[in-house]
């Protein structure tokens, strides 16, 4: 526990540190910052801000985690896996950004592409992990299923899923860094019931660097994580459920991951079926992701206009209920 408590503040210290040169070196270097969608109005100003942020905040978690973990003889086959998936998941982000910055491909990888290689890190991680540590076991809501080989589809399923949903959730300054540290410390106190020390000392160097980086994060945002960041998050998130087996839980924990991906998918298909019934496109929300509705008229899209910190806040503290739901249901 000291030593998961230690390697936190570390990360934090040195995230804190080491941002403000990378914000001094991509604007020394004169880099492109973040691109804005041209449907996103209400944030072209943010154009050229630098992003990629990720990239820091992951290489001292990552680092900070072997290190304290090595040293502590927790560096266990869960924190390994959470550790590849974080680097794995961190890299396709990395390529992804890099592509989009300094090749200048709009789209970055194709979806193909990043599929492609968002699956292999999961059949990688599956057959170096899962397969031997209770995988073809499913906890649905506290009951253990053996699902057999369908526990591989799974894995692919929640790691993509997952990765992606906090993707789309990094939309607005500040949002998914500390959702994903509020859900980062629901784990921690459910790996800390568990004696699983291992993830603990990842958790929490995690929400260390997260909470360094969201003093640059945070309104007005200074420097973006980029899909480093946030495909490695929404990876690690998933992986820590599957090991500490404990699924159920990432869908009360993740709520506004989820909420933010159905959104997507709900305004999409909806808009496909009104064009193909009505001869023209109709919406559920006044726009997508769900923070960008709030953003234009609060939670009926008719209401004023939410300022950033207020969405921000709001899905925090749904994010903070759910985790406090989760855990009265598996401790009290």
């Amino acid at each position: 526990m000291q030593f998961a408590l230690v390697s936190g503040l570390v990360a934090f210290f040195a995230t804190v540190l080491f941002i403000p040169h990378f914000i001094t070196f991509y604007q020394a270097k004169r880099i492109e910052g973040q691109q804005m969608h041209e449907d996103v109005k209400q944030h072209q100003f943010k154009a050229g801000t630098p992003t990629m942020g990720g990239t820091v905040f992951l290489a001292v978690a990552v680092l900070t985690s072997f290190v304290f973990a090595t040293f502590s003889q927790l560096l266990t086959g869960g924190a390994i896996a959470v550790l590849f998936i974080l680097a794995l998941y961190g890299l396709i982000g990395f390529l992804d950004d890099f592509l989009k910055i300094f090749r200048k491909i709009n789209e970055g990888l194709s979806p193909k592409q990043k599929l492609a290689l968002q699956i292999l890190g999961g059949v990688v991680f599956y057959f170096l992990h899962m397969k031997g540590a209770g995988g073809g076991e499913l906890n649905v809501f506290g009951y253990m299923i053996n699902v057999g080989i369908f526990y591989l589809p799974f894995v692919l399923f929640w790691l993509v899923g997952f990765s992606n949903a906090v993707n789309l959730t990094d939309g607005i300054d500040g949002l998914a860094s500390i959702s994903v540290a509020i859900s980062l410390l629901t784990y921690s106190i459910i790996a800390y019931n568990e004696q699983k020390y291992d993830i603990l000392l990842v958790c929490l160097t995690m929400i260390g660097s997260l909470l360094g980086f969201f003093i640059y994060n945070r309104k007005p945002a200074k420097i973006f994580m980029g899909d480093v960041g946030s495909l490695a998050l929404g990876g690690m998130l998933a992986t820590i459920s599957m090991v500490l087996h404990q699924e159920w839980t990432l869908l009360l924990i993740g709520l506004v991951y989820v909420i933010e991906t159905s959104s997507v998918m709900l305004q999409v298909s909806y808009f496909k079926y009104t064009k193909k019934r009505f001869g023209e496109g109709r919406r559920i929300f006044r726009m997508t992701p769900f923070h960008h509705h709030l953003e234009l008229g609060g939670l009926t899209g008719k209401a004023e206009k939410w300022s950033e910190w207020k969405v921000d806040f709001f899905l925090w503290s749904v994010c903070l209920i759910m985790s406090l739901i989760t855990l009265a249901i598996l401790y009290l």
